[in-house]
């Protein structure tokens, strides 16, 4: 009977995975007319928080004891994020994670659907969401790791529910990010005034915008109030990862130009780097994960009915090794364990085990499981005549995902960082070298 019912839960979670990833900013039947602003910004993980979850200090360093991090549960867990790297004979060896010096930048991440029911219970007012187990979960498997870089912050938000979703199918209005984006965008205006300036030096921190699903497309409205149209607040974008929605720019150009109302940025291009050019660095990285057989266009994420436009993918990959946008490179997949998501025997996905219905997480000792040869990806584009669709067309070993996943409704939806989470923590370290650079020559 569980799961039966974790079945069901994983089919709905897909609608509301799929739906949110494009919705924006609305009003209808779901939405939440009673909410009001957050007395304060509710921080799943800030530096220097009493037991951060995330388990910085203020200065982004580790709050235990020596340079391993130790990451917590709300519910009182605690976790590593060592790595098992296993070669392609199955052998494994331990990477352990550490941190030995203060991160240069800032990560400001907004996580995906993982609330099922509304967080608070009854969303009127300003009570505030109650940081729970399955948002560390998510943010442990995908973001986690780029502590290594950045000082992490990471509000908590009343996104989305799948009961108010699905409430708005019906209606016809659908999803109503409202509120998700009001939330989101407090807790931004707190973080750029009151911990974006470094204290000894006065000086404005980098940062990265990391989002995915719900959080790309909440983060994406954030940015095109707090960052797009203010150069002063652009020049401190690091750069921006946005996965698992569709952020759309004119055919052949890389932002909307300043008069493109159908473009989801005016003045913040997508990431490209023709041969021999520098590091890109204040742009986009996005894509949506699918195997698609030839002739196939994705069902849910990555299309777009908007004439002239496209969808962007970014291979950070190919842009990292310096080749062309739609070259197959090898991707550095990052597979979350067991252990990470607090995982047992009855609920071997812990608290993600609706969102990751199907998959079977290695039982490894250590956080991750890391494969640098088991996968290619490249960017693909494909139109039907009336649908432009582009996404990250990955192929090889495909056992690492429920069989049904990669050419399924959303693809490797809930795997979007996963599958390339070496390469996304090594771009955004490249590209803020190259920031500091420019900003320090």
């Amino acid at each position: 009977m569980r799961r039966l019912l974790i079945a069901v839960a994983a089919v709905l979670a897909t609608v509301l995975l799929s739906t949110s990833a494009q919705a924006g900013p609305a009003t209808g039947a779901a939405a939440d007319l009673d909410a009001r602003p957050l007395d304060r910004t509710v921080w799943l993980c800030r530096p220097g928080l009493v037991n951060n979850p995330c388990g910085q200090d203020s200065e982004g360093m580790p709050q235990s004891a020596g340079p391993e991090l130790v990451t917590r549960y709300p519910s009182g867990g605690t976790r590593l994020l060592d790595t098992t790297r296993l070669a392609a004979g199955g052998s494994g060896k331990r990477e352990p994670f550490t941190i030995t010096e203060e991160p240069p930048v800032d990560c400001f991440y907004a996580y995906p659907t993982v609330d099922l029911l509304p967080n608070p219970p009854l969303q009127t007012g300003s009570r505030p969401p109650v940081p729970q187990d399955v948002h560390q979960a998510v943010t442990l498997m995908q973001t986690a790791r780029f502590a290594g870089l950045c000082r992490m912050f990471v509000p908590a938000y009343r996104q989305v529910p799948l009961p108010a979703l699905l409430a708005g199918i019906v209606a016809g209005s659908g999803a109503d990010l409202t509120t998700a984006t009001m939330d989101i965008r407090d807790a931004w205006d707190d973080y750029w005034a009151h911990d974006n300036r470094d204290p000894q030096t006065g000086e404005r921190r980098g940062v990265v915008i990391l989002g995915h699903s719900q959080g790309t497309a909440v983060a994406a409205a954030l940015m095109r109030e707090r960052v797009d149209e203010h150069p002063e607040v652009r020049r401190q974008l690091v750069a921006a990862v946005l996965l698992g929605g569709n952020i759309e720019v004119p055919e052949g150009r890389d932002a909307g130009g300043g008069s493109d109302p159908a473009s989801t940025f005016q003045h913040i291009p997508a990431c490209r780097r023709p041969a021999g050019a520098p590091m890109p660095t204040g742009c986009v990285v996005s894509y949506a994960t699918y195997s698609l057989p030839g002739g196939s266009l994705p069902a849910v994420i990555g299309r777009t009915a908007s004439p002239g436009h496209r969808v962007v993918c970014v291979n950070p990959a190919a842009l990292l090794r310096g080749e062309a946008a739609g070259a197959r490179v090898p991707l550095d997949l990052y597979l979350p364990t067991r252990r990470l998501v607090g995982g047992n025997a009855l609920l071997p996905n812990g608290p993600l085990a609706v969102p990751l219905n199907g998959y079977q997480l290695p039982n490894l000792p250590t956080g991750f499981a890391r494969h640098t040869d088991a996968l290619t990806g490249e960017c693909t584009h494909a139109t039907d005549g009336s649908v432009s669709a582009d996404w990250l067309q990955v192929s090889g070993d495909l056992s690492h995902f429920p069989a049904s996943a990669p050419a399924g409704l959303t693809g490797l939806h809930a795997m979007d960082f996963n599958v390339a989470q070496g390469d996304l923590i090594a771009l955004a370290t490249a590209q803020t070298r190259a920031w500091l650079d420019r900003r320090n020559p």
